[in-house]
């Protein structure tokens, strides 16, 4: 075009640098992931970890639990290690309905007290 020279360069140009920049951005890695909030994150009522965690052998008591029911009897029958050393609790649980189940819950290397699969059937509360 007269009067203007590089304008046919500027264009390609310019659509070049806009092509690099989003393809570098595109590429640029993966951004860092942010930690769930509080609010994101519901708590979770674990009244029977909770219980196991904190009692040991020959302890008892009658707990609700969102995943065993209403009013189960809980008797911490006593703490052994692990296989992998992790300090872990047995207690039978027992409905008002006479069902019955063993569960045990670990200790984990961070602290954290989890239920060990229950791998008698569907167990109580199911």
């Amino acid at each position: 075009m007269p009067g203007h020279p590089n304008r046919s360069f500027t264009r390609p140009a310019a659509l070049l640098a806009l092509v690099a920049c989003l393809l570098l951005a595109a590429c640029g890695g993966k951004q860092p992931e942010m930690a769930a909030s509080p609010i994101d994150d519901p708590v979770v009522e674990k009244p029977l970890l909770d219980y196991l965690s904190t009692h040991d052998g020959g302890s008892s008591a009658t707990l609700d639990d969102p995943e065993f029911g209403k009013s189960i009897r809980v008797f911490v029958e006593g703490s052994f290690l692990s296989a992998s050393g992790q300090e872990c609790r047995r207690a039978t649980l027992l409905t008002r309905d006479g069902q019955a189940e063993v569960v045990v819950a670990c200790k984990g290397d961070d602290g954290t007290w989890t239920m060990a699969p229950r791998i008698w059937g569907q167990g109580i509360g199911q």
